[in-house]
């Protein structure tokens, strides 16, 4: 019987960590991706999206979380407790990385109102959460399927 937990934690166990030619790092799948329900996570939690960066790293840290979270934690609760990057060149990158990303700004903006808006970085790192608790909330709901087929 196959538990979201133990299913995150088989997913974290196959994200690998590679560089590329230009010197940056990324995360990806690694020999487990003979697995076809990883594959179809993967694919679900990237939506309508072409695969990306982002969203593959987000995976990892989600999965990570929910895989460590002790045992009757609910998987959103960890989600939840994940904070973004702290530092400016980590965060630019972040909405560097794709055009989409000026959404969740945008939301976020939306959210607290433009006359309670801190700085650009608090801005940014709000943004972050709020993809990767998208990404988190998708993975979860995945890996409850999972869990539910597997019983």
């Amino acid at each position: 019987m196959h538990t979201i937990q133990t299913l995150a934690r088989d997913l974290s166990a196959a994200m690998v960590h590679g560089k590329r030619t230009d010197g940056t790092d990324y995360v990806f799948l690694g020999d487990a991706a003979k697995n076809q329900w990883m594959r179809d996570v993967i694919q679900a939690v990237h939506g309508d999206k072409l695969p990306d960066d982002t969203t593959y790293r987000f995976i990892e840290r989600c999965a990570d979380a929910i895989a460590e979270a002790d045992q009757g934690t609910e998987p959103l609760d960890s989600i939840y407790e994940l904070e973004a990057d702290i530092y400016t060149h980590e965060l630019t990158g972040w909405l560097h990385a794709r055009a989409d990303h000026l959404t969740y700004v945008d939301e976020v903006i939306e959210e607290i109102g433009r006359a309670c808006i801190g700085s650009a970085s608090d801005v940014l790192m709000a943004a972050q959460v709020k993809q990767i608790q998208e990404v988190g909330s998708a993975l979860v709901s995945e890996l409850e399927k999972l869990a539910e087929v597997n019983e």
